[in-house]
């Protein structure tokens, strides 16, 4: 809604400044409702981070994408894994300080930090704003009507409604965000219909890669969910035997590793090209399962090391992390690249939310099936629950990661020829055009 809403009515500046507003006043509110410990309150707070979140973050993507000419995509392409890897920076950050935080100034605390922070963003934002304004849509470059700000405030109040309704009802809720991302997907059919002939394929293979991404960020999400409990279960309290990690905090190696990676991926790649290679977008995609299936197959092999106290070493899932995050950055920035050049600049916002859409969907399934290994409290973790449980579950997603990078290459093969056949209408409509 929030990309739907950026292509056609708002402007892709202005969804990103007043989803930044609304950020920061849901955070406020978070630590209000925390401080109270009022939970009415709480959930309104995280429904409009959750609002905010949709409104804006499909957009900062575009205005980075309208900074670079037509002449310099590969210029784009390279930006976006610098900026890949310092939203890391930050992600491994708060990742990694957030249970000390807790210890010292509590929810509350760390909330009303947040909301500073994000009170810093706007400020930079008003600072720098005719020049974001300027690679924003059209609709940015002009004032909005009564009529569409008011229609702008009504769908937001229901957005919000909505929001508060899934986190006060998860169970129902869940089947609200399948039907919500199903509608989507349908929509993007029918703008796919009714494009003109020569996105019709780019629009197509953008389809066939959502379906790639969905199974690659299911392996992302197993990171807070399957392989969180595993760590907080059994992971040892120190990295390279002298560096204090709580075990909450280990999902902070990703991004630590991506923020690592970003300058030498980009020298890889430039290496590549200038040795005439340049394999496409879903080919590095299926490589990238390749590196997701040695993680997995690392945190199998984990499980065989469990000391005397019950512990395996936080060096195993740091060196996880490390293939893992080397899998994310060869398609992070990648996949929103190929989306955007693949569809028109009328419906970019939107085909960047759809990509938010498939996260969402693959977190979800990452969610139901990680509850597999999920252990009761009071269960003995034995050597034989371990193999059981962890062993069985990781060894089964390296293999499934493994068979991935097979169907993959079959489909960046289609891939290339939906981008084929576009190319080619492309250049009979350029050679029908008159002198």
């Amino acid at each position: 809604m929030g990309g739907f809403l950026a292509d056609r009515y708002i402007g892709a500046f202005r969804a990103v400044y007043i989803g930044y507003s609304i950020y920061a006043l849901g955070f406020l509110l978070l630590g209000v409702g925390a401080s109270l410990v009022n939970i009415p309150l709480s959930i309104m707070a995280i429904a409009l981070i959750g609002y905010a979140r949709g409104l804006s973050a499909t957009c900062p993507t575009v205005l980075l994408s309208n900074s670079f000419s037509d002449e310099h995509r590969e210029d784009f392409q390279k930006g976006l894994t610098v900026n890949y890897s310092l939203n890391n920076l930050g992600s491994f950050t708060a990742r990694y300080l957030f249970p000390f935080f807790i210890a010292a100034i509590a929810y509350q605390g760390n909330f009303f930090l947040s909301f500073t922070l994000m009170c810093c963003n706007l400020v930079m934002f008003w600072i720098f704003r005719k020049q974001l304004r300027a690679v924003g849509n059209h609709h940015d470059q002009q004032p909005l009507s009564i009529k569409v700000w008011m229609m702008f405030i009504a769908v937001s109040l229901t957005m919000l409604g909505l929001v508060f309704w899934v986190f006060s009802n998860l169970t129902e809720g869940k089947y609200l965000l399948y039907t919500l991302g199903a509608a989507a997907i349908l929509y993007f059919i029918t703008l796919i219909i009714r494009a003109p002939a020569v996105y019709k394929y780019r629009m197509c293979s953008v389809l066939v890669m959502l379906f790639i991404m969905i199974c690659f960020y299911f392996y992302y999400g197993q990171m807070s969910t399957s392989m969180n409990l595993y760590a907080i279960n059994l992971m040892g309290d120190r990295v390279l035997g002298f560096i204090p990690v709580m075990p909450e905090s280990s999902a902070a190696f990703n991004p630590l590793w991506c923020f690592i990676m970003g300058g030498p991926m980009i020298f890889i790649y430039t290496w590549l090209e200038k040795k005439g290679i340049s394999p496409s977008i879903p080919t590095k995609f299926a490589f990238a399962f390749v590196f997701s299936g040695m993680a997995f197959a690392l945190l199998a092999t984990s499980t065989q090391y469990i000391g005397n106290d019950g512990k395996f070493s936080a060096n195993w899932i740091l060196m996880v992390h490390f293939f893992q995050s080397v899998a994310e950055l060869i398609v992070g920035a990648l996949g929103v690249g190929f989306i955007i050049e693949m569809v028109p600049k009328s419906v970019s916002a939107f085909a960047m939310g759809l990509r938010a859409v498939t996260l969402s969907l693959s977190g979800i399934l990452a969610a139901v099936i990680s509850t597999k290994i999920a252990l009761p409290k009071d269960i003995e973790l034995t050597t034989e629950v371990i193999n059981n449980v962890y062993t069985g579950y990781f060894t089964n997603l390296a293999l499934a990661a493994f068979a991935m990078f097979f169907v993959t290459l079959i489909l960046s093969r289609l891939i290339k020829r939906l981008i084929a056949r576009s190319e080619a209408i492309a250049c009979q409509e350029a050679s029908l055009q008159p002198a």
